[in-house]
């Protein structure tokens, strides 16, 4: 691929909005790690299952390739702070930021707009990413409106 062809890809899928999540999931030794995401996505219904996506360049990308379940919380759009501690290499993302225990024992947040628990089935190899097929076991949702990440930045959605 030449680097003209990548960054027109690039421009291209900066102009898809896409819902900002936040996946977590415990190491081995019981340390939460997660990632910010805006590539989750329903696979089916019957069962129920979604995608998620990762680089694997990220930090946690040998514990989400292997992990027995994992948690996707849909932000709001009033958690553009998390998103980007999310985002950040390196940033203590678990210190203060409310993170609980789920049902499955997956790590969910108690403000965001969907949570999410999902057990592992597979993680499919995909050029310089992973994708992480997981069933889903429970998923909660309330009331607000979503965080979008479009044109390279956080945003609100408006109705039409």
């Amino acid at each position: 691929m030449t680097a003209a062809l990548l960054d027109e890809f690039k421009d291209a899928m900066s102009a898809l909005a896409g819902g900002v999540c936040v996946v977590t999931a415990l190491a081995d030794d019981g340390t939460p790690r997660g990632y910010a995401a805006t590539s989750v996505t329903s696979v089916s219904m019957r069962p129920p299952l979604l995608l998620v996506c990762q680089a694997k360049t990220s930090s946690s990308y040998d514990v989400f390739s292997r992990c027995s379940r994992f948690g996707v919380n849909v932000l709001t759009a009033e958690q553009t702070e998390l998103a980007a501690l999310f985002a950040t290499p390196g940033a203590d993302r678990f210190g203060s930021t409310g993170f609980q225990p789920g049902e499955q024992g997956t790590l969910l947040h108690p403000d965001a707009l969907a949570a999410i628990e999902c057990h592992r089935r597979e993680t499919v190899d995909a050029g310089d990413h992973g994708l992480l097929l997981g069933e889903v076991r429970a998923a909660t949702t309330r009331p607000g409106d979503p965080l979008v990440y479009h044109g390279r930045r956080y945003q609100r959605t408006r109705p039409v």
